[in-house]
């Protein structure tokens, strides 16, 4: 941005190259330096020329500050030795105004050279760190740009090495980036994993229990009506789907996991939960925890109904209804009591429980005047 003010005083941008060529050559700093940021922004050779006859002042502050300023002209890219060497330089200030020079205007150096001296210097960079987005994209600085985050002590410079990173190795390495920063100690080093997850897709339900609350806010809204499950259920394992429309919780014991799905532009029923052969319908965040509650606790079991191989019908049945069941029960409870015999449309059903302890399939069998329940095989229930 152009100084209209510096150190107190306005600069004289209106003076001609020849009269700010006389305030060059004033033994006061203060002059030099109006001067400097005058001729900097005069787009013509003169002003250019007249900057560079000092690059080689013996007063090392003159020479910083041409440094500072001449790089806004276009032909100052000849001066890229002058660059280097200040980069180089053992004097701190030379080394820090180099690398914002080149990171403020893009300016190539040396890859090995400048990824050499922010790394012997990253203890004390911060801003100036920026200066690596001129790298040219590669394997290996790619592989040295992570190894410096990984040295990096202070957040601010994960946060620029990080932002290089993202700005010049997404969508490539959008993977390895999301890991190397979900793990970082510092919550805005987090932050920027969690907006990788929702741009490339992976899964943000680890940090619903993230330790900082800015971290744990930004995963809620991008995961959105689903967004309660990981902090709501801690003992299985849960997978958010990349549009996080919808999870699936997973089933240590079984194949026969627990999806949930999420539809927005439901406003009666958003949530559908599906268990086994069954799924039911829900109104509310409220409702689907209730409903989870119960599949994992085994309080509801799913039931269905078949002929031969066809599927027929089923349904939910309460684990205290399975252990009083009864073929004169099933009959009622699925509508059939009084119409038509329901062993005479569906010949066997299957009952399938979260923990699968208590799983059986069951037929009907004619005994005298009654139809029972065989069970083949399962748990206690029958």
């Amino acid at each position: 941005m152009k100084k209209e003010i510096l150190n107190g005083t306005r600069i004289p941008y209106e003076l001609s190259v020849e009269e700010l060529s006389k305030m060059l050559s004033s033994p006061i700093m203060k002059d030099f330096s109006l001067a400097c940021e005058a001729l900097s922004y005069k787009n013509d050779a003169a002003a250019y020329e007249t900057m560079k006859s000092y690059i080689n002042d013996k007063d090392k502050y003159r020479r910083l500050y041409i440094l500072k300023t001449i790089f806004r002209h276009p032909n100052a890219v000849e001066l890229i030795d002058f660059l280097e060497n200040a980069i180089t330089s053992d004097d701190s200030l030379f080394v820090e105004n180099g690398l914002i020079v080149i990171s403020e205007y893009g300016i190539k150096v040396s890859d090995s050279l400048l990824l050499l001296v922010v790394t012997k210097h990253l203890p004390n960079l911060y801003t100036a760190i920026r200066s690596l987005n001129t790298l040219d994209i590669c394997e290996e600085n790619y592989t040295k740009l992570t190894a410096l985050f990984s040295r990096a002590e202070q957040c601010v410079q994960k946060e620029v090495i990080g932002e290089v990173l993202a700005d010049k190795y997404l969508p490539s390495k959008s993977k390895e980036l999301f890991e190397l920063f979900s793990h970082d100690r510092f919550a805005k080093i987090r932050l920027l994993a969690i907006k990788i997850a929702k741009e490339h897709g992976y899964n943000l339900s680890a940090f619903l229990s993230d330790m900082d609350g800015h971290v744990k806010k930004l995963a809620t809204k991008f995961l959105g009506e689903l967004s309660f499950l990981s902090a709501y259920i801690s003992q299985y394992r849960i997978d958010v789907s990349d549009d996080l429309e919808s999870a699936i919780i997973y089933n240590p014991n079984s194949e026969d996991h627990l999806y949930i799905e999420y539809d927005k532009a439901d406003e009666f029923s958003p949530y559908m939960l599906s268990f086994s052969f069954q799924h039911v319908h829900l109104t509310d965040e409220e409702s689907a925890k209730e409903w989870i509650d119960f599949i994992l606790s085994e309080d509801v079991f799913s039931i269905e109904y078949f002929c031969g191989e066809d599927r027929r019908f089923g349904g939910q049945i309460s684990a205290k209804e399975l252990s009083n069941l009864s073929y004169d029960y099933l009959e009622q409870d699925t509508g059939y009591y009084g119409i038509t015999k329901l062993f005479q449309i569906v010949d066997h059903f299957k009952i399938r429980g979260w923990s699968r302890k208590n799983d059986f399939d069951g037929c009907f069998v004619e005994k005298g005047n009654t139809i029972q329940i065989d069970k083949i095989g399962g748990g206690k229930h029958g």
